[in-house]
């Protein structure tokens, strides 16, 4: 029997975190990461980064000769690299600051009330963070250069940005970096063999999954690399696998099934990463895994407590609006709450267990009302189904709403809304609940709105009514490939970035993942701080 690797069985709920405690925490978790990078360059000066090493040739890991090789492989007990408080790493702060903690037998774990701020935190030397949330609105976008997100004109360098060096990579964090680079260089190869792995041992969490697993293989490695990446952003981290926590219910993942994907992530980097998976690597991806599935278990059971898993819905109207784009409106049986800007998945009948992700294109009606701006992607399963086949009186079933691109009070600053085809879906929310607030909080909106040509401007009629309506909206469509149309022309993150009021906007992106990223870049060269640019990171990677 295969001993398990997993978090077992989370015995307590984390708390309920107010602004305060989240502010603490943040302040926490800088000080400890400070702490430990002065701890470590006085330790160890003169030692190298660790660099990354891929093998010239890798054998195919199906093979029962390299399969029997790496199981058969002597495995030390050495001491791992981090042991002491020099390189102690990131997730093991992070565990610790939200009360994880080994039972006696050092197996499961179990989870502790947030406890005060010690004398050494309260008296770390960092910036004052108590107006900054705990979580992060969105993580940086991978390819958007750091000189391209510029600083607004106005501010300085800080001491910090100019002095602080780079500390010496924590050599955990380096462990799973590398091991994961080796792994997901096979690709689909290394999810098959993860997902054989795992219906081989448990074939009873087949049924949790839709008959197709090419698109689940995906969502596998971008889900890992998102936390293999934010290792050293504890915040970050948690926050998304908080997220992953919430979005699983709707999946009927339960605490009990953790262990097993653990034995099956491991056995797959065992197989794949070959001489690189060191005894230290194992150890550090079980004690990554560890913290992750029990925070994830954690805001599961934390959920539960207010929510369902998923809500049945029912079409009320499927509207066509030009080729292959449909709005729809959909009645849920029981209220589902949700925030401007953020998205829902949904699974239609004719794809069971196959979800896709739609942004909310309304604020929360009186009447529990929503519609959903939806174009059938070719090869869409869902889309297709939703568009072509969507009729009033049927059901679907919605998932719980996610995503951080929500509207901020930020002093009532105006805004800049940039939305290319349905990405105009969460902006058109976002707009509607800020003119709702317009009275206490008054404030102008520039809307720039895009497509390929003007019959692809689907829902032009009605931002027109809006604007009619309200004043302080100003509408200006954009078309990228239509010469005879009689407006802007060109690309439309290139027209806002060019056409931007000032620089003291709040500016929200929505949109294909391209023009997200060309938007998020132009407007940080035109002097928009990052921190005021706002996209919903999880649509980003997440299409059909």
């Amino acid at each position: 029997m295969r001993p398990s690797r997993g978090p077992g069985r989370i015995q307590h709920p984390l708390p309920d975190l107010s602004a305060p405690d989240a502010a603490k925490i943040t302040r926490l978790l800088a000080g400890e990461r400070a702490e430990l990078e002065a701890e470590s360059a006085r330790s160890a000066p003169d030692q190298p980064a660790r660099a990354s090493r891929l093998p010239s040739s890798m054998p195919h890991a199906f093979l029962p000769a390299h399969r029997e090789a790496v199981a058969e492989a002597p495995r030390g007990s050495g001491a791992p690299p981090w042991k002491g408080p020099a390189a102690e790493p990131s997730w093991h702060v992070l565990g610790t600051m939200v009360g994880l903690r080994a039972d006696g037998e050092g197996g499961a774990l179990g989870l502790m009330s947030l406890t005060a701020p010690t004398a050494t935190a309260q008296t770390a030397t960092e910036p004052d963070t108590s107006e900054v949330d705990l979580v992060r609105s969105e993580p940086a976008l991978a390819d958007v250069e750091p000189a391209d997100a510029a600083p607004s004109r106005d501010a300085a360098p800080t001491a910090e940005a100019v002095e602080a060096p780079a500390g010496p990579p924590d050599p955990a964090i380096a462990a799973v970096r590398e091991t994961f680079a080796i792994v997901q260089a096979a690709a689909d190869e290394a999810a098959a063999y993860f997902y054989g792995w795992l219906f081989a041992g448990h074939p009873e969490l087949r049924e949790l999954f839709p008959v197709a697993m090419n698109e689940q293989r995906d969502r596998l490695f971008r889900a890992l690399g998102r936390i293999v990446g934010s290792l050293t952003t504890p915040e970050e981290m948690a926050a998304y696998l908080a997220h992953l926590g919430r979005d699983h219910r709707k999946y009927s993942v339960r605490p009990e099934m953790y262990p097993a994907v653990g034995d099956a992530l491991v056995a797959t980097l065992r197989a794949y990463a070959g001489a690189a998976f060191t005894p230290a690597a194992e150890q550090a991806w079980a004690h990554a895994y560890q913290v992750a599935s029990a925070l994830m278990i954690a805001a599961a059971d934390q959920h539960s407590l207010a929510a369902p898993p998923f809500w049945a819905a029912e079409v009320v109207s499927n509207e066509q609006r030009g080729p292959g784009i449909s709005i729809l409106t959909v009645a849920s049986d029981l209220p589902l709450p949700y925030e401007p800007g953020q998205h829902i998945t949904v699974q239609t009948p004719r794809w069971p267990k196959v979800w896709r992700p739609y942004s909310v294109a309304c604020r929360p009606r009186e009447d529990g009302l929503m519609t959903f701006h939806v174009k059938a992607v070719p090869g869409g399963w869902v889309s297709n189904a939703l568009v072509y086949h969507a009729e009033p009186g049927d059901e679907l079933v919605l998932g719980p709403a996610l995503g951080t691109m929500t509207l901020r009070p930020a002093g009532g600053r105006d805004l800049l809304c940039v939305a290319g085809g349905t990405g105009l879906s969460p902006i058109k929310a976002i707009i509607e609940q800020a003119i709702r607030e317009s009275t206490a909080c008054p404030r102008q909106i520039h809307l720039f709105y895009g497509a390929r040509n003007r019959d692809e401007l689907y829902d032009l009629a009605d931002l027109w009514h809006m604007a009619d309506a309200y004043q302080g909206l100003q509408l200006t469509p954009v078309t990228s490939d239509d010469p005879a149309f009689d407006g802007m022309q060109g690309s439309v993150g290139r027209v806002a970035a060019r056409y931007m009021p000032h620089r003291e906007c709040e500016a929200y992106v929505a949109g294909p993942p391209a023009m997200i990223r060309e938007t998020v870049r132009v407007l940080g060269k035109s002097g928009l701080p990052r921190e005021r640019i706002h996209y919903d990171d999880a649509l980003l990677a997440d299409g059909e």
